[in-house]
This record gives structure tokens, sequence and C-alpha cells, in this order.
């Protein structure tokens, strides 16, 4: 029995370095990928899907939605060609079993890439329960506020090696216009008061106007500095909701009097 373990056991360890070997490998090639191909005009396609989708999706402070919005644009197939590339090439040099190794190592590496990916952007992901899921997320929600960092996936010592690590803004929370307009809405739905009088706060809201997420090729839109609504002008809004026309005070130069015979004469 104990032959039979000193016999399997280097072998297991090399089966066991052989995985981790290649999933280092794999996460350093999605990290360079999506460096140089992923935000660079040399990429191509995979450039322009990435910017004009993925980005254009998750960007700023809107960093998550309900369900992935992936189906556009979607740059997983492009990740294939390196895996199919190191596995032609290492099925000529590895041993079987440790070739075996290899080809699930990768494809257990890529399925995770793939899918830490989209849980980071997934509101309400079962991950969000783990200390370490939720830095790895803040992490990467840093590369979509600043494009030029953080280009790792899930280790993202890959970016202090290439001198691309950024730390979270000091203060800055995973904020995310799904989740604010939930909060905004359960707030009025605790506020009685803001729904029987309307016209007291709604008007006093702000506007804002700040330009969407730009879009690679195209020139940024304009930004315009968020301004409180106009004041009530010729519409008053009661307590029932409906509308009343406004008439102007008893001294104003303009409110109605009764005709007198000099006014009808002439």
């Amino acid at each position: 029995m104990l032959q039979t373990v000193s016999r399997l056991l280097p072998e297991l360890l090399l089966i066991l370095m052989t995985a981790v070997a290649t999933h280092l490998v794999m996460s350093f090639a999605q990290t360079l990928m999506h460096y140089k191909l992923g935000h660079h005009p040399i990429g191509g396609t995979f450039f322009r899907n990435h910017i004009n989708f993925h980005h254009a999706h998750y960007c700023k402070d809107h960093l998550v939605s309900r369900t992935y919005l992936g189906d556009e644009g979607n740059n997983t197939p492009f990740f294939f060609i390196p895996v199919f590339l190191v596995g032609a090439c290492t099925y000529f040099v590895l041993p079987v079993d440790l070739f075996v190794a290899q080809l699930v190592a990768c494809a257990a590496s890529f399925y995770a890439h793939v899918y830490f990916d989209k849980e980071y952007h997934v509101e309400g992901s079962r991950l969000q329960r783990f200390a370490w899921f939720r830095r790895k997320q803040e992490l990467h929600f840093v590369h979509h506020r600043h494009a030029n960092s953080n280009f790792a996936v899930i280790h993202f010592f890959w970016d202090r090696i290439l001198g691309t690590y950024r730390r979270p803004d000091a203060g800055q929370t995973q904020a995310n216009g799904t989740l604010r307009m939930a909060v905004q809405a359960a707030n009025v739905l605790a506020r009685p008061s803001l729904i029987r009088n309307p016209s007291n706060e709604i008007t006093q809201a702000t506007i804002d106007l700040r330009a969407p997420c730009p879009l690679s090729g195209f020139p940024a839109p304009e930004s315009f500095p968020a301004r409180a609504m106009p004041p009530k002008d010729r519409l008053r809004l009661n307590d029932l909701g409906r509308a009343d026309q406004a008439r102007p005070e008893p001294s104003h130069p303009h409110q109605q009097r009764p005709v007198t015979a000099d006014q009808a004469g002439r």
C-alpha cells in the first residue's frame, strides 16, 4: 500500500502542478488579450465589441443589471483561439495523462473566467455573500471606471506585474444605477407625505443631465450641469392630483376687475 502511494504521489503532484500552471497561463493570457487587444484598435472586432458593447453597457456607476448584458458583441469565442493553439502544441509534447489534466484545467479555467465576469455585473449575485468576491468585484469595477487599469478578471496580481493595478478610490462604493433606483423607490414608499403632497417636493427635485456613456468612434456627447426643475407657473397641483389654473393675486396688474361705464363707452 505504501509502495503504491509512494509511486503515485509524484505523478499526482505532477498532474496538480500541470493543472495549476495551465490555469495561471490561461489567466495571464486572458489579462494580456484584454489589455492589448480589448483596449487598443489593433484588436479589430475584438476591440470594437468590447468597447461599444461591454463598456457601453457597464460604465461609471451603471455597473450591474438584473441579467447579464452580453448577447451583443460577445467576445468569448475569441478566447478559444489561444486555447486551441496551446492545446495543439502541447499535444505533441506532454504525455497523455498530463495532456488530459491540461485539457480539464483549461476548460475549468475558461469557464471560471466567463462565470466571474458575468457574476460581477449581475445584481444580487449569489457570490456577493463572500468578502473575497466583493473585493474582486470592486477591483473589476475600477476597470470600468478607469479603463486603463485592472485588466484581470480573477487574479489581479497580473496587473501588478504589468503595472496596470489600481486600488478602488477612497470612499468609493459599489454604486450602480439599478440599485440606486431601487433604494430611491423604497424611500418614496416609506414617505407617504411625498405621495400625498407631490407638488411640495417633486418641484424641488433635480434633473440629471449627465452625458451617457461614450462610445468608441463617436464624439463624446455634451454634458450639462444638474439643474432644479422650474417653479410652478400656470399650473398648481393639489393633493388629489388635479390641475387648477393659477389666477393672479388681487394686487397683480393683470387682475380682472369689473368694467366701469366710462370704460364701456370708449
